[in-house]
């Protein structure tokens, strides 16, 4: 139910306020299981994916974030699972499976932290192995804008207009033997479209 209503909201304020265009959304599957992965600039960026992806999202979340008293209980509220070990966690990937597994769509910010530009690419490849895992699509999105409507450690937006320019689907096939190599091959892929 709180998911739906942050949805709502989200789209109703993103659009009306902020003038929010998506580009290319025909490229969002009707239903799951995919992984969305975007670039991550400000703390709008969940809100922004969750207002324009029609199959709930279940957001891979920094744990840190749960112990905010008000960000903590929306997590939670949403759904989203926290990342305890910077992505390492076999609970975590588990989880993210079995959302993957059970026709759900699995929110993923590369960076793992609020960035406006590249980092390495090696510790960016945990969409890709849940991808090739669970052989599901992975969707590129590029948000553009959000890093000027509230930028880090702005305490108020500001009237930015904000885009969301969707890619094409990144297929991924069953690989049995999983390699590092072919992990970042997929992540600079992706990471190539969002940056």
């Amino acid at each position: 139910m709180l998911y739906f209503v942050v949805k709502n909201l989200s789209l109703i304020v993103f659009k009306l306020i902020f003038r929010l265009k998506v580009s290319e959304s025909s490229n969002i599957p009707e239903t799951g299981p995919f992984i969305v992965v975007a670039n991550h600039s400000s703390f709008l960026d969940g809100f922004i994916l969750t207002a324009i992806v029609n199959p709930k999202i279940t957001f891979i979340s920094a744990a840190y974030l749960f112990r905010k008293p008000f960000v903590g209980s929306v997590l939670k509220g949403l759904g989203a699972i926290p990342n305890q070990n910077n992505g390492s966690s076999i609970k975590l990937i588990r989880k993210a499976i079995k959302v993957l597994q059970t026709g759900g769509v699995l929110g993923i910010f590369p960076s793992g932290k609020i960035t406006n530009g590249k980092d390495d690419f090696s510790t960016k490849s945990g969409a890709a192995y849940l991808a090739v895992k669970t052989v599901v699509p992975i969707i590129p999105m590029k948000i553009k804008g959000a890093n000027k409507a509230l930028p880090l450690g702005a305490k108020f937006p500001r009237l930015k207009k904000l885009e969301v320019q969707i890619g094409k689907p990144i297929y991924c096939s069953e690989i049995n033997r999983l390699n590092k190599k072919i992990l970042e091959d997929i992540a600079k892929s992706y990471m190539k479209k969002i940056y």
